[in-house]
């Protein structure tokens, strides 16, 4: 066991109510004892108070709010979307001065050591800056989330319709995990391994290690649905996006195509020899927005 029996979610979206949820799990089970998520507002808080959750109101650009915020909390979970990166770094400052003893830092999704651009840059300087203050650290490589990705169509996926555009072949392995498994993985190990082997460590997990074809063909295989699928190269692709701040239809394309696992598979998932994670094809159907 961790010893860490306080938690603090910042960033309760997509990915973050999720693990929001599993923390609460575990506390109805007594091996958490608060779950706070930090909140820019007071309206529309009444399910995280009902499900015993304690959301408080903070001023990212306030240090002393952020520090009240977080008085007596082990573990501070980053979650924030890559559009409000900005406030991870007062958050951290925050969380240093306030004597947390853990930073999960946004990261999801993306494997900041093998992709440097865009978001992923200011993901790998900001994660440096936590161990220049001394804040020690716990990040989490999990891939695409398998549930969501194929629900975006600014990316080419849009399975709700029917439609696909696959940047380059779609025969290059990829690691997916589904959001609940993710958060499921996180919760686990934050509340189970000992604080030695938390610090400054990189966690990578995986649901499913496939390809995008095989994705596909799986999803028509298991619903009798025909996709009407248009593979286009990663060259075109990346014409196509000039003039664009940031390409990102290109950008995962090109993880996927490229170099889109989290590394070799017997580095995937020590920690919990036990996890049972989804398929990318049942996290596709089991999909919630």
């Amino acid at each position: 066991m961790s010893g860490y029996k306080t938690f603090a979610v910042a960033g309760a979206g997509a990915i973050g109510s999720i693990i929001v949820d599993e923390l609460l799990k575990e506390k109805a089970a007594g091996k958490v004892d608060k779950v706070v998520v930090l909140t820019r507002s007071a309206a529309g808080n009444d399910a995280l108070l009902a499900q015993g959750a304690e959301p408080i109101v903070v001023d990212y650009d306030s240090p002393p709010s952020l520090q009240s915020a977080l008085h007596g909390i082990d573990v501070v979970i980053s979650t924030v979307i890559t559009t409000a990166l900005n406030v991870q770094e007062p958050l951290g400052d925050a969380a240093k001065a306030a004597g947390v003893k853990l930073f999960v830092p946004s990261e999801f999704g993306g494997d900041t050591r093998q992709h440097t651009e865009g978001p992923y840059a200011l993901k790998a300087i900001q994660r440096r800056r936590l161990g220049q203050i001394g804040l020690p650290w716990a990040a989490f490589v999990t891939g695409p989330f398998a549930d969501a990705i194929f629900y975006v169509p600014h990316l080419g996926f849009d399975i709700a319709n029917g439609k696909i555009e696959v940047g380059g072949t779609g025969d290059s392995l990829a690691s997916f995990t589904s959001r609940r498994d993710i958060a499921r993985y996180v919760v686990h190990v934050l509340t189970s391994l000992p604080a030695s082997k938390l610090h400054n460590h990189e966690f990578r997990v995986e649901g499913e290690r496939t390809t995008v074809n095989r994705v596909l063909a799986g999803y028509e295989a298991r619903t009798g649905k025909k996709l009407d699928i248009t593979h286009i190269p990663l060259d075109a692709l990346k014409e196509r996006g000039k003039g664009l701040p940031f390409n990102i239809q290109y950008f995962i394309a090109s993880i996927l195509e490229l170099g889109g696992t989290n590394g070799p598979e017997d580095e995937m998932n020590v920690e919990w020899p036990d996890f049972k994670p989804q398929t990318v094809v049942e996290a596709i159907l089991s999909y919630k927005p």
